[in-house]
């Protein structure tokens, strides 16, 4: 199971001076980080030194997981991708827009409005949830990113959400879904959203706007490769 340690790091702790020329300050942190996880405040602290500070405690091609509290009793997921020496670390996230699931990236960390980076909300939660995860397998749950956020799905708090998209590209990526320790529930995490890609029925849209809630159907076109898989409301 992924730990999460309390955070330990402060700016200093992290190379001030730039990256370090000997590999014992880099081995001890990967250890932790690896055994343990990292809290959010660390990971901020490590995506401010750059790529390659990323890859020399993550290492390479590693698949990593961020949550956040919202509402009190739910959370909120990311998936970023630590990739080879040479490219730059990339977030996808998902986000309600107007009453739709839209999805977001992959681009750089730094980059991305949603990225944790630029809005930092509640209590953050940080851990590797896949290693060997190549630059290969990074691009095949872009495809779905794409055609997941094209397809302008409802967005239900509920069951329809970013944690909804999380599982589904981690299942497509052969990971699973990990549910990093702490916090709240993983709300629609149990709903795959194969079926609604084909065109199956969808939780009713559910946003809360200016504090009153609205619903509505909606159908969009989507395409017609992706294996479907039963649809169970999480």
């Amino acid at each position: 199971m992924i730990k999460v340690t309390q955070c330990l790091l402060t700016p200093d702790d992290i190379w001030p001076d730039g990256l370090p020329e000997s590999d014992a300050l880099t081995s001890q942190l990967r250890e932790r980080v690896h055994r343990d996880g990292i809290c959010a405040e660390d990971f901020r602290l490590l995506a401010e030194r750059g790529g390659k500070a990323f890859q020399l405690v993550f290492g390479e091609n590693v698949l990593v997981k961020i949550e956040f509290d919202v509402a009190t009793i739910g959370e909120h997921s990311h998936l970023v991708h630590v990739a080879d020496a040479g490219r730059r670390p990339e977030i996808i996230t998902a986000y309600p827009q107007d009453g739709e699931l839209r999805v977001l990236g992959p681009m750089g960390w730094g980059e991305s409005p949603h990225s944790p980076l630029r809005q930092p909300r509640g209590t953050q939660r940080v851990g590797i949830i896949a290693r060997d995860f190549g630059h290969e397998r990074w691009l095949k749950i872009a495809v779905l990113a794409r055609a997941i956020d094209e397809a302008r799905l409802n967005y239900n708090f509920l069951f329809q959400n970013s944690n909804s998209v999380v599982a589904t590209l981690a299942d497509a990526a052969e990971t699973g879904f990990v549910d990093l320790p702490g916090g709240g529930l993983n709300l629609g995490s149990g709903n795959l959203l194969y079926d609604e890609l084909m065109g199956g029925l969808q939780a009713p849209r559910f946003l809360v706007r200016g504090g009153t809630s609205y619903s509505a159907g909606a159908e969009s076109p989507v395409p017609d490769t992706w294996p479907q898989s039963a649809n169970t409301d999480g």
